[in-house]
Formats: C-alpha cells, structure tokens, sequence
C-alpha cells in the first residue's frame, strides 16, 4: 500500500526530533504493508489513529486505491484539537 502524507502532516513530522520521526516513520510503512499496530478507529470518521508511544498518527485508508493518507501527526494532547 502507497503511503502519502498531507501538507499539515509533512510540517508535523518536521517538528518531530529525527529519532522519533524515524520510529513513527517505521510504523507507518509497518501499518501500511499490512502488519498490525496500536490503530484504533475514530468514532463517526473514517480516520483511525495509531498510536506511536505519546504521539498520535490520524490517517485514512483508500482501500481501493491502495493509498495510505497520514492526515496529521501531533502528540496526544493536541491531535484531537481538530
């Protein structure tokens, strides 16, 4: 499954430190080539978030196209400000 990543979700990850971003990079490839991850789905979305340690992943699925979406990647605290 191809992984793309929204604007805002490029500009979180910069802010990241490297060895975080480089964790929570791994897990993305990991949940999209099919392995099995902290992914929950969020209530009336169709996002889910996966959990990386106090970071939180939200991204959509376009199951037909094969595409991973990552919307945005911020910490607990602030992912769900939306």
């Amino acid at each position: 499954m191809k992984v793309v990543f929204t604007a805002s979700a490029r500009k979180s990850l910069r802010r990241i430190p490297a060895d975080r971003r480089a964790q929570i990079v791994s897990r993305i490839e990991a949940v999209a080539a099919g392995q099995r991850g902290d992914v929950q789905p969020l209530a009336a979305s169709d996002i889910s978030r996966l959990r990386v340690g106090e970071y939180r992943v939200l991204f959509a699925v376009d199951t037909a196209n094969q595409v991973l979406t990552v919307e945005l990647v911020r910490t607990r605290g602030d992912v769900y400000k939306r």
